[in-house]
């Protein structure tokens, strides 16, 4: 049991939620540990922006800049070919047919 409160104590002493006497209520731990909570957001953000952007093409870490016509996926300078776009398309429309239709509702049948 003895362990047990000495990794509790190191926890609280590591995250800045251990209250020095006559110190603050959670001043430690946002001026601390917390405010890593701020870096891990941007990071996030960043991170979800590059998927966002990224080719469409498996395994592709390019930015894709290309639009595939009747799709929301883009392509990268690569992968910009008759070849692939036809590919994507055709994957769009097993993948996702209902919104497919609605993305291509003037195109002939």
């Amino acid at each position: 049991m003895n362990i047990i409160v000495h990794i509790w104590h190191w926890l609280l002493t590591v995250t800045g939620t251990a209250i020095p006497d006559g110190g603050s209520n959670w001043y430690n731990f946002w001026s601390g540990f917390g405010s890593d909570f701020g870096e891990v957001a941007i990071l996030g953000s960043l991170v979800a922006l590059y998927k966002h952007h990224n080719c469409s093409v498996k395994g592709c870490p390019r930015i894709g800049r290309h639009a595939v016509a009747g799709t929301p996926y883009l392509t990268c300078h690569r992968h910009a070919t008759l070849a692939v776009h036809k590919q994507l398309h055709d994957d769009h429309k097993r993948k996702f047919p209902d919104q497919h239709e609605l993305l291509n509702q003037d195109e002939p049948a």
